[in-house]
């Protein structure tokens, strides 16, 4: 029987250090990630998907979606009489 692995728990961390971490190796790129992940305290993985460029899920269509946005208007029912 093995044993459950226990997950780390996660750093909390705001978006402001996050946005100083991203500027910070922007103005620098040779700097190390992992310096900067323990000077702004932020996540690891998280600050290498900002610098990828990849959009947060909030910002993004859902591939699960039956409709694309202008099915969605012309499926409307506008509520004025």
């Amino acid at each position: 029987m093995t044993m459950p692995q226990q997950q780390r728990p996660r750093k909390p961390y705001c978006k402001g250090r996050l946005c100083l971490a991203v500027r910070q190796y922007q103005s620098n790129p040779r700097q190390s990630l992992r310096r900067l992940v323990a000077a702004y305290n932020v996540p690891e993985s998280t600050l290498q998907t900002h610098l990828r460029g990849t959009p947060s899920r909030s910002k993004t269509m859902s591939v699960n979606r039956k409709l694309q946005a202008i099915g969605e208007q012309s499926c409307s029912v506008d509520p004025r009489p």
